[in-house]
């Protein structure tokens, strides 16, 4: 195809990346176009021409969507935080139930995807309770410029609980820091990670209650010391606690973890076909009897709901430090005869228990995973397609990764019964799934 123009364009927008980019066709060619959005005619600049797609700056929208609307924040222009902050809350919705759609259709493969509308699970601003933010070359905090390295300064950010935004507030400017990852949970903890270019770190004026983890920039394993606090937080999801490292992975909105529990749960019961097993009150029990596996398993949050419901859990995790957690969470929980922590690479743990699939006591009649933004992977996938459990329960935070491995599965005798997305991340392009899949074929001989 032939170069386009550096000189403004014209175009209309048809289209929408799972990044959240518009796009839009000039001359045969996607051209992608962030902070466009489809069904608007724009006026753009290409700054990058390649053979078959471009990408341009937005210069001026000259007929806008009916569901744009002006930024509820001050810094949506320059900060690259929230991308969608142009959106109006239902408008966000659609456009996420969009992307999982036509991600399972053009990677997946699959015709027609059972994807039902996104789902908002809390506010569209005030959410987060977990961010990381970056330190300029003179000690104020930041978020990064959309497709860049520079730090835009910030001192309030509306997306942040007030929990967050008040360790925002403790830290103020601090010299040095290179990143600050801040936490403060529903309980009441509040803690940082601070991120420097030196071993040395200095506290100054920070409240005592808050809890300093500090680190040499680019170590994130072995160079963590805890400097206040016990290094932990805990967490309160759905009347279960969750001690998880400072830092460490967990879900940074609380209503929306919730909200993917109770999914998984519905999923599991309705794949097995047995009665509501959802937290509520009463309802528990309702997978005994049941071995589930829960891979990628972080600190537990759906091993331990699981084993309240009843079942025999194995939770398979490669981060060590979380393993034990893990194990601690089912402890003070009351669940841990219920729980097996496995410490280990999910695909390797897979492969090796379906190799010895003869000698388990109990295999898994379902499972659940929550695998990386980069997917599970053919090695996973094939070793759970060779396992054969009944219903797999898939929690996706890419619908890209999504797509690529129900492809996967459906070649391997899977069928996609349901998908429900769920708006965890207003003001955003993310978007999270729960997938249900149930086998369609038996499995192949071991």
């Amino acid at each position: 195809m032939s170069r386009l123009p550096r000189t403004p364009l014209e175009a209309t927008v048809d289209g929408f990346t799972h990044g959240g980019d518009g796009v839009a066709r000039i001359d045969g060619k996607a051209v992608f176009v962030p902070g466009a959005l489809p069904g608007e005619r724009v006026r753009l600049r290409v700054v990058q021409d390649r053979r078959r797609w471009a990408r341009a700056e937005l210069l001026d929208v000259l007929v806008p969507a009916d569901d744009r609307v002006a930024p509820p924040c001050p810094h949506a222009t320059d900060c690259g935080g929230c991308d969608l902050q142009h959106v109006t809350p239902a408008g966000q919705l659609a456009l996420k139930t969009r992307v999982v759609r036509e991600q399972l259709q053009r990677i997946g493969r699959i015709d027609d995807p059972p994807v039902e509308e996104c789902l908002a699970v809390g506010p569209a601003l005030g959410y987060r309770s977990l961010a990381r933010m970056h330190g300029d070359g003179d000690g104020r905090l930041g978020f990064h410029r959309h497709a860049s390295n520079d730090v835009v300064p910030i001192d309030c950010c509306p997306v942040l609980t007030d929990g967050a935004q008040s360790v925002r507030d403790a830290l103020g400017t601090v010299s040095g820091v290179v990143e600050a990852t801040l936490h403060a949970t529903s309980t009441g903890d509040r803690a940082v990670v601070l991120s420097t270019a030196t071993d040395a770190t200095d506290l100054g004026d920070l409240p005592a209650d808050l809890g300093v983890v500090a680190r040499r920039d680019g170590d994130h394993g072995h160079g963590r010391r805890v400097l206040r606090g016990p290094g932990t937080v805990t967490e309160r999801v759905d009347d279960l606690d969750f001690t998880v490292a400072v830092g460490g992975f967990f879900q940074a909105n609380v209503p929306g973890a919730t909200a993917l529990v109770h999914a998984v749960l519905e999923d599991v019961a309705t794949g097995l076909s047995l009665d509501d097993v959802t937290t509520d009150r009463g309802l528990r029990g309702g997978l005994a009897g049941v071995t589930a596996w829960d891979l990628y398993a972080g600190v537990g949050l759906f091993s331990l709901p699981l084993a309240r419901a009843g079942a025999d859990v194995v939770a398979v995790e490669v981060v060590g430090d979380a393993v034990e957690l893990l194990a601690a969470n089912a402890t003070r929980a009351g669940l841990a005869s219920r729980v097996d922590a496995v410490a280990g690479d999910a695909g390797r743990v897979v492969a090796d228990r379906t190799g010895r699939a003869n000698g388990m006591a109990s295999p898994p009649g379902v499972v659940v995973l929550d695998p990386p933004r980069s997917g599970a992977g053919p090695d996973v996938t094939a070793a759970l397609a060779d396992l054969g459990p009944a219903c797999i329960v898939y929690v996706a935070c890419d619908p890209a990764a999504l797509a690529r491995d129900a492809k996967a599965l459906v070649e391997a005798g899977y069928r996609l019964e349901r998908v429900r997305p769920f708006d965890l991340f207003p003001m955003t392009h993310h978007v999270e799934a729960v997938a249900r899949f149930g086998r369609s074929v038996p499995p192949r001989p071991s």
